[in-house]
């Protein structure tokens, strides 16, 4: 009874010992440029769940560039072993233009949205270190009307988002 007891505990933390994985930096800090929408913006990445096919990462990220604010948003798939990976995606860009109006009487800002479903290169060193992505997309534009958000005028442009960073 003790050798099965024994057995079973070591097979249970054999399941969830990380003895085996390669360790990972899970955050990351960079600036992303993009084609269409938020030309620039600061961004931190996360990485929240590390699997045998994909991990997973989330992205927060911040950009001002002078009356438009925006506020990128994003879930990654990662696969690749080492520093190389295929990265697949989507980030979703609220973007508002005269954002200093948004709380106003007579709300004057101008509202849109960005879809960008990507794939593409992700260089991030199990370690730490430099941080680079390429991801080519289509960046689908969606402009509401003011006084109808769900009647939106869309458009689709070719689109590539380059990033440069540090993760730790």
């Amino acid at each position: 009874m003790k050798k099965l007891l024994f057995l079973l505990l070591l097979l249970l933390t054999a399941h969830i010992s990380p003895a085996q994985q390669v360790p990972t930096t899970r955050n990351t800090f960079y600036i992303d440029g993009s084609s269409h929408g938020a030309y620039y913006s600061v961004n931190y990445d996360r990485i929240f769940r590390t699997g045998r096919v994909f991990s997973n990462s989330f992205r927060l990220g911040f950009s001002v560039f002078g009356n438009t604010m925006a506020l990128p948003l994003g879930i990654n798939f990662i696969k690749g072993p080492d520093q190389h990976h295929v990265e697949l995606g989507i980030t979703v860009v609220p973007l508002v233009e005269k954002y200093q109006k948004l709380f106003s009487a007579g709300n004057i800002a101008d509202k849109k949205l960005y879809l960008i479903p990507g794939a593409g290169y992700r260089y991030q060193p199990p370690a730490g270190g430099f941080f680079f992505k390429a991801i080519l997309a289509p960046i689908i534009y969606l402009d509401p009307a003011s006084d109808n958000f769900w009647r939106m005028d869309g458009k689709v442009y070719p689109g590539i988002n380059l990033g440069a960073g540090y993760s730790f």
